[in-house]
């Protein structure tokens, strides 16, 4: 689904959804399509800054994810939204902070690919309850497909999409860019977004 075809609303982009979700119904494919149009039209003006993972003998006039990823989840007070295309040892510290958080009442939503083949989720598995919610996305007849995304979310105001992983190379070792927004429309748009795909079974609770 490009852009324009987004932008001229359902009739292009529904058929497409459509062919690429076939399990979807088309008032689903409708919301979904409403929450992608409503946050490409927001009239909020956000503060973005980028975001890089680089060489440390870089020099680079921006934030690092490392740096960034920590502050926000150490920061979150009410709420944390986060996806993990893979998750390593390397951060098992950050998954001590979020099992904390949810204990402290903080709630979490963490959303994962193909939990069943990632064996460093089991911890995170065993804290799972009122306020760590853990949703598995896996698709039987397509194997290829996956949960590419890698977003960060706080109580609603910070948002980071980055091409960096939940690893080492990807907050310290490869070269990644992402984008911080602070903006309370774009976070609220993006729980929107997921929360249709739940609904929807697109993901499913562990």
């Amino acid at each position: 689904m490009v852009k324009s075809d987004v932008a001229n609303g359902t009739t292009n982009a529904l058929p497409m959804l459509k062919r690429s979700c076939p399990e979807l119904t088309d008032a689903h494919c409708e919301d979904i399509i409403e929450s992608i149009i409503g946050a490409m039209n927001m009239s909020e003006v956000a503060k973005v800054s980028l975001v890089v993972t680089a060489p440390p003998s870089f020099s680079i006039n921006a934030r690092t994810t490392m740096n960034v990823v920590q502050s926000m989840i150490n920061g979150a007070e009410r709420n944390i939204l986060i996806t993990g295309y893979s998750l390593s040892s390397y951060f098992s510290k950050l998954v001590d902070t979020i099992v904390h958080k949810s204990q402290r009442g903080v709630f979490v939503k963490f959303f994962v690919n193909d939990i069943d083949n990632q064996p460093e989720f089991d911890k995170i598995l065993r804290y799972r309850g009122r306020f760590l919610k853990i949703y598995n996305y896996h698709q039987e007849d397509d194997k290829m497909a996956a949960l590419h995304a890698k977003v960060i979310s706080v109580d609603q105001r910070q948002t980071l999409i980055t091409s960096a992983n939940l690893s080492y190379h990807g907050q310290q070792g490869n070269i990644e860019l992402g984008a911080l927004m602070e903006s309370k429309h774009i976070a609220v748009q993006l729980d929107d977004l997921f929360t249709k795909l739940i609904f929807s079974k697109i993901f499913i609770e562990v």
